[in-house]
């Protein structure tokens, strides 16, 4: 009796084994298929075409996943510029001196923040539809010298250009500075500083305005609305190209990721600053550096105070390639290239703007060596022969 119980066990113990095990599996959704039914499918297909499925699946689910970034030109609306600039008003209400007797215009800036740095530094010059210039402030204008030399007087080219400033109908300049006067009385670094802090714009013939730069240096850059180029050479154009002058704002590119540039002041009517930051927006298009899809952030805010966020984007880096700013070459830029004596086998390239460039012909030297080791294999080939004649 026990031996046929313990076979009837093993009897049912074969059964059960023989039945298969059921896998419990999560209910997955990838997209058209499900992964339930996938397994159920093993017996007609093998495991490559279960994965090649699933992956084409999850394909599809990324595909309809993907974000699409918008541009600053698109999202930046009026009733966002609007609500930032009333929020604006308020944090220059609070950060006001209540003990000033005068309240001084704050400037506006617009503060913008990229995704990848720019390889060159320079300068971006934008046109707005308001003047930034405040309207207590001083407006200078550098003008080219009547005569050449450093005794003669400099009143004769202040009077000259004056005069021609009144015919003009242009109000707005202030003060006019010759290149002499600021080359003799502004020499020292105190006093260009002094000049810096005078002005609220310095606009410069664009006749003068590299040798202005280079001896003034580079504490102007740093400040806003200063050494703006100007057209002077037109007198009948002289009214419309102070206008467009005063009406520019330079957007300084550095090496970090942050540049600003001024929109307006808070005495602007809110309209204006409205109209300054759009039109700014439209321009970012073509003359940022990369273009607008570079932008990673647009804020505005006043000098010392918090940015309020304009446009912001998660955008990543990996689809953008590193931008490079573009400079504008007069017509006559030609590039000089020649043979230097006092290294061998390199040549020297000199720009107008007096950078210079070395390259060393690594191929001729190569070449050279060659020959000389040749030369040297020939001479001494030649005196052993001598030698076993002798």
């Amino acid at each position: 009796m026990v031996s046929s119980k313990k076979a009837v066990v093993k009897k049912g113990a074969v059964q059960k084994s023989s039945k298969p095990e059921k896998v419990k599996v999560k209910k997955l959704s990838t997209g058209k298929a499900t992964v339930k039914k996938l397994l159920t499918q093993t017996e007609e297909k093998s495991k490559k075409e279960v994965l090649k499925t699933l992956t084409n699946d999850l394909n599809i689910v990324e595909k309809k996943k993907k974000v699409k970034f918008v541009m600053p030109s698109k999202s930046i609306k009026e009733t966002t510029v609007d609500l930032c600039l009333a929020a604006l008003d308020q944090l220059a209400s609070k950060t006001s001196n209540k003990n000033a007797i005068f309240e001084d215009e704050k400037q506006i800036f617009a503060e913008i923040n990229s995704i990848k740095i720019q390889t060159t530094k320079g300068n971006v010059k934008f046109v707005l539809p308001h003047s930034t210039a405040a309207s207590t402030g001083e407006v200078c204008l550098i003008t080219p010298d009547l005569k050449k030399g450093r005794k003669i007087d400099h009143e004769p080219s202040v009077d000259h250009w004056e005069e021609i400033l009144r015919k003009a109908n242009v109000t707005s300049v202030k003060t006019v500075l010759p290149m002499r006067q600021l080359r003799v009385e502004y020499d020292q670094f105190e006093l260009k500083r002094r000049l810096l802090t005078q002005h609220d714009f310095i606009l410069v013939d664009t006749r003068i305005l590299s040798h202005v730069s280079h001896l003034l240096g580079k504490m102007f850059f740093k400040k806003h609305n200063m050494l703006i180029p100007v057209r002077l050479h037109k007198k009948e154009d002289i009214k419309k190209s102070i206008d467009d002058g005063l009406r520019t704002a330079m957007l300084r590119l550095g090496e970090g990721s942050t540049s600003v540039i001024v929109v307006g002041h808070t005495g602007m009517p809110r309209e204006k600053v409205k109209e300054n930051v759009l039109s700014l927006v439209k321009q970012l298009r073509e003359k940022y550096p990369g273009g607008e899809a570079n932008i990673r952030s647009i804020s505005l805010k006043l000098p010392l105070s918090l940015s309020l966020p304009l446009y912001l984007t998660l955008r990543p880096s990996k689809f953008i390639t590193a931008p490079k700013l573009i400079k504008n070459k007069p017509k006559n830029f030609t590039i000089l290239e020649d043979e230097l004596s006092t290294i061998p086998n390199s040549t020297v390239r000199v720009a107008p703007d007096g950078t210079v460039q070395l390259k060393i012909n690594a191929n001729k030297s190569d070449n050279e060596d060659t020959d000389m080791e040749e030369q040297e294999d020939t001479e001494l080939e030649k005196a052993n022969e001598s030698d076993e004649e002798d």
